[in-house]
């Protein structure tokens, strides 16, 4: 039986994957776990972000999907994206679902979402 597991890979296009390693090194506090002009990783827990450079089939910026990244705290974790630059694009809200959410998006145009789940 197909099933899907889990999140692997996030993928972002940027126009400029140097600048946005720098920026994302920042952010993550850590270094790349695979580093080429053309392509580069991170690994956050079990999922691994990727840096491609934009291209004629896949702009910058927000395309339509939203991952959403579990946080301990919503506020704190807002303050920290924002202090690197990301502005609020949704929320934060409580969502119909219970859960305060927002999303922010970087200085490349892409959007992260976070979600902060109360136990």
């Amino acid at each position: 039986m197909h099933r899907i597991v889990d999140v692997d890979e996030v993928l972002f296009f940027v126009q400029d994957v140097s600048e946005a390693k720098r920026w994302y090194m920042k952010v993550f506090e850590t270094s790349p776990t695979f580093d080429d002009p053309n392509y580069c990783t991170f690994q956050l827990g079990r999922v691994t972000i990727g840096l491609h450079p934009a291209d004629a089939k896949t702009s910058a910026g927000v395309a339509g999907q939203v991952v959403y990244w579990r946080v301990e705290d919503l506020q704190s974790s807002i303050a920290h994206f924002e202090a690197h630059g990301c502005t609020l694009f949704r929320g934060p809200i409580l969502g119909i679902d219970g859960v305060h959410v927002c999303q922010l998006q970087d200085p490349f145009g892409n959007v992260w979402g976070l979600v902060e789940k109360k136990a």
